[in-house]
């Protein structure tokens, strides 16, 4: 019998440590997106459109760990965005927190996590932020150019962000199946 609680034991101090080295690595990959994010020219303009990259990586965390996860991973996600942007502080935490655990629950209740649901989930959630972002910042605020930039920044910073995604999702996958096969 004693035998059987250490053998219960190891695998719960396995299982746990695991567990941490994988939400370690995806807060790594969320704080190197975030400054990548940042940078004035690495992720390079076209045409004055920046991508956010941000925002897919924690719908795929979100898709491969469920609504508490994705959750999670938006919170941080958005509170890391707010940090190094000009924008209200906990704005994007609270936006990509109703994302990520929407998207959790999808993925969960029903859809298939792959590439094209991760694409589709993706492109919803970036529509989502952008016209909510663009509303604030840009309509109520009585920007004078409003519509030019939803037109010349914001949808091709969509279509930028989109092209990426299939990047962004096989490196959530590849993290998520390493640390997975460790359990």
């Amino acid at each position: 019998m004693k035998y059987r609680g250490r053998l219960g034991a190891s695998h719960l101090i396995k299982r746990l440590s695991s567990r941490y080295l994988k939400w370690t690595a995806y807060g790594l990959i969320i704080l190197l997106t975030t400054i990548l994010q940042s940078l004035p020219h690495f992720p390079p303009e076209i045409g004055g459109a920046r991508p956010t990259l941000i925002i897919p990586v924690v719908v795929c965390i979100a898709m491969f760990e469920g609504p508490v996860g994705g959750a999670a991973a938006g919170v941080a996600g958005g509170i890391l965005w707010d940090v190094f942007s000009d924008r209200l502080l906990g704005f994007n935490a609270l936006l990509l927190l109703i994302i990520c655990c929407i998207c959790g629950l999808l993925s969960q209740l029903l859809i298939r996590n792959n590439l094209i649901s991760s694409m589709l989930m993706a492109a919803a959630a970036l529509v989502f932020h952008s016209l909510i972002d663009w509303f604030i910042y840009d309509l109520m605020l009585e920007n004078d150019q409003a519509l030019n930039v939803l037109l010349w920044f914001t949808l091709p910073g969509f279509i930028y962000s989109l092209i990426l995604t299939p990047l962004l999702y096989y490196v959530i996958y590849s993290v998520a199946k390493l640390l997975r096969n460790r359990e």
